[in-house]
């Protein structure tokens, strides 16, 4: 898959628009200007997060530092990892989207940004994804599956699709309590997007004030050329 060249203007412009989104709205923005024509929001969840990995490697590198909270003692933790240690290291298991609980069988399939964005809850979003479901061989509605059943329906789908729900092994260093910590890439993303581009709008309005050039004009620059000026505005 190609990826397309997402410069200064354009990833600014996801981010300006991307503000009044909800968070998965955000996250099929990014990967549409990234990788045009892929529709990205009929793309399994793990999928989709999987590319953003890639996505925010390409634009900020590989590695991902993090804070967290010990849950028995409180102590604070710096995190530092890498995009390589949660992409690829789970294979998906498809025969786990058809379940057989006592006298069920219910096949589903992976959830979807548009399903997500479709429906509030994960009552309705298991609903949403279940394809058939029989008992004794009859049809039944997906709402009325026991939660048993409906148990059962949702590990398959974490089992089928494990990067929709990333976990990063955590040891603290205070009490030596072992536990994992979710990562959310579509947040984690967003929140450097925004760092960046405000940083790169202080840099603009910096230069058009001491140069009088338009916004494009700066955005046009290579980072490297823009620190140059940057440095010998300030010198």
């Amino acid at each position: 898959m190609t990826r397309t060249a997402l410069d200064a203007a354009a990833l600014l412009s996801v981010w300006e628009h991307g503000g009044a989104m909800p968070a998965p709205a955000r996250a099929v923005s990014l990967l549409a200007a990234a990788w045009p024509g892929t529709a990205w929001g009929e793309e399994s969840v793990g999928r989709r997060d999987e590319q953003l990995l890639t996505l925010r490697e390409q634009l900020f590198g590989e590695t991902l530092d993090a804070a967290a909270v010990c849950p028995d003692c409180g102590e604070r933790m710096d995190l530092r990892f890498a995009t390589h240690d949660v992409v690829g290291t789970t294979e998906p298991d498809l025969e786990a989207l058809t379940v057989r609980v006592d006298s069920y069988e219910v096949r589903s399939r992976l959830p979807t940004t548009d399903d997500l964005l479709a429906v509030a809850g994960e009552d309705a979003l298991l609903e949403r994804c279940v394809e058939s479901a029989r008992r004794r061989g009859k049809p039944v509605a997906a709402g009325s599956l026991p939660d048993a059943v409906r148990a059962a329906v949702a590990e398959g789908m974490a089992k089928a699709d494990p990067h929709a729900d990333v976990q990063v092994a955590i040891a603290c260093p205070g009490c030596g309590r072992e536990c994992s910590l979710a990562f959310d890439i579509t947040s984690y993303l967003w929140s450097e997007i925004d760092d960046w581009a405000q940083r790169l709008l202080a840099d603009v309005h910096t230069l058009a004030s001491a140069y009088g050039w338009r916004e494009g004009d700066v955005l046009a620059m290579s980072a490297r050329r823009r620190r140059a000026y940057l440095e010998l505005q300030s010198a």
